[in-house]
């Protein structure tokens, strides 16, 4: 081949190795999220949502968004990370008046950036469906950090969803704090629990005068 030649192919070449290396590597990269169909979410009981991203990158992370179908905004947790691109999490118990979540998943990069989304997908919320988690959704279910999409959730409960479980909320600037509003209600109920204990020694009538002797049988 002569030099001539050889000049005239080498930036054509070039310009194709940029091309394919932009958006070859792009494809070959590109991310993606799926929500595992679930059949239903059992009424005021955690339910199990789980989500695969195939081609996951190190550094990214699942959210499940839900919301009680048709009202307001959504709200989202952080999926727990089973390994091999696959990711799960318990959303909130559903409450009596709540019959359907939607929800979708999404990826995100490590400042929180969306970069993948799965279908919306819309949950019947029942009385006989049935659940059975492990000891480890368990225990997730009774640890939830709720993130908040907009301003108006802060200072709220989530709205459709029983408050048993949440204990920490993230607004919708990112910021993290302990969930006021469903702790006030654990709060409340206490201290009328409280009250309610001299009630009931009163209703017994039964009083205690006397320390009885000690038994000569034990100490």
């Amino acid at each position: 081949m002569s030099p001539n030649i050889r000049s005239k192919k080498t930036p054509a070449l070039f310009a194709a190795f940029v091309l394919l290396s932009t958006f070859g590597g792009s494809l070959a990269f590109a991310q993606t999220i799926m929500l595992q169909e679930l059949r239903c979410i059992p009424n005021e009981k955690n339910a199990v949502v789980r989500a695969t991203a195939p081609s996951e990158i190190p550094g990214d992370s699942a959210r499940i968004y839900f919301r009680w179908k048709g009202h307001a905004d959504f709200f989202w947790e952080t999926m727990d990370p089973a390994g091999g691109g696959h990711y799960w999490a318990t959303p909130p118990k559903p409450e009596k008046r709540n019959d359907s979540v939607e929800t979708y998943a999404t990826l995100v990069d490590g400042s929180g950036r969306e970069i993948a989304r799965s279908e919306m997908r819309s949950i019947p919320v029942t009385s006989d469906c049935r659940v059975d988690l492990t000891p480890k959704e368990a225990g997730f279910a009774q640890n939830l950090t709720i993130g908040e999409t907009a301003p108006g959730q802060q200072g709220k409960d989530v709205m459709g969803f029983l408050c048993d479980g949440i204990v920490t909320r993230i607004n919708s600037q990112g910021i993290r704090r302990a969930d006021e509003t469903c702790r006030a209600c654990v709060v409340a109920w206490w201290q009328r629990k409280e009250l309610l204990i001299p009630a009931v020694v009163g209703t017994v009538g039964v009083v205690i005068d006397q320390i009885p002797e000690p038994s000569p049988h034990r100490p």
